[in-house]
């Protein structure tokens, strides 16, 4: 704004008090205006389904033995606003897609799912060459992907976390990722996970991560994810700032409900837990968790077991912050 105080035919005195007028005027409508473009923080319940479907090991890269329908009748029975899948050959991710869209079920069809490669794609070793890795499916569109390669372990797979936030809710990502089961590799996939995550929680964002991290609730290497307020007999020594979901199931208090059906033990007595899903504690309202038993619908003959991981379906009341 320019005013012209010899044009109007004002003293400097009374021009001096016209622009002490003037700037109280501007300070309060900056004031009156300034709560409308604030963030605003809102809880809402999220539901997630994670499932790692061997789709090579088990499967070979098929998409007409049963799988595809195992996956697309639980995303529809159950539905979800997020879905991971871990060992999932490309192939199989596209027939996931068409299946999607067939039956309706994200609100965006060209915008809902994401693939991240840690096979290259024409290794003949796995999935017939199509490429094998890990997705996500959302409920909603999503913005741009964030994809990172974690450090290598003594393995032919290159071990990913994959990220994406919500469109309308840039603050809101959902991640997935499949650790390595070489153990000299563990902690530093796990750590640089972690520094991600921590990174996107520093920038006031809500995260909801799944996937396989081939390690159970108790494992030390767990303890700088696991809140403080975990601590019972089946996981001790917690001081980071995230729960898993399934931490306050009864069956198991502090580690939750197993997620294999294989010969390695767990806690309480139940086969291991591997698959886990994550949430700050800070943006926690409320939560649940629960692993479903394995189908057996799949196979030449539709009388296999589809995986030797259940799928797990949890709930997170968080608060997510607005744009």
């Amino acid at each position: 704004m320019h005013i012209d105080h010899m044009k109007i035919g004002l003293s400097r005195g009374a021009s001096r008090r016209l622009w002490t007028v003037i700037a109280m005027a501007v300070t309060i409508a900056v004031t009156t205006t300034a709560p409308s473009h604030a963030r605003m923080s809102t809880a809402t319940t999220y539901q997630i389904w994670h499932w790692n479907i061997g789709g090579h090991g088990t499967h070979l890269g098929s998409t007409t033995n049963g799988i595809i329908q195992a996956i697309g009748g639980s995303i529809s029975a159950r539905k979800p606003d997020f879905v991971s899948v871990n060992e999932m050959c490309h192939n199989q991710y596209g027939a996931v897609i068409d299946h999607l869209q067939r039956i309706g079920w994200p609100q965006n069809p060209l915008n809902f799912a994401r693939y991240e490669r840690m096979t290259p794609a024409d290794d003949p070793k796995y999935c017939a060459g199509t490429g094998y890795g890990v997705a996500i499916f959302s409920r909603f569109a999503l913005g741009p992907t964030d994809r990172f390669t974690l450090p290598q372990a003594a393995e032919d797979k290159q071990r990913k976390l994959l990220c994406a936030p919500v469109a309308a809710l840039p603050h809101l990502r959902f991640c997935t990722t499949h650790l390595t089961y070489v153990k000299d590799s563990q902690a530093a996939q796990l750590a640089y996970v972690h520094d991600v995550i921590e990174r996107y929680r520093a920038q006031g964002d809500t995260v909801l991560i799944a996937g396989d991290f081939n390690l159970q609730p108790h494992s030390p290497l767990l303890d700088g994810w696991y809140s403080p307020t975990v601590d019972t007999v089946n996981n001790t020594g917690n001081r980071g700032r995230y729960h898993e979901l399934d931490d306050q199931d009864p069956i198991c208090p502090g580690w939750g409900e197993q997620t294999t059906e294989g010969g390695t033990p767990g806690s309480c007595g139940q086969p291991g837990k591997v698959d886990l899903v994550f949430a700050e504690a800070g943006k926690l309202t409320g939560y649940r968790e629960d692993s479903q038993p394995i189908g057996h619908i799949c196979g030449a003959n539709r009388d296999r077991a589809c995986s030797d991981h259940r799928i797990v379906n949890a709930f997170a009341s968080v608060t997510v912050t607005g744009q």
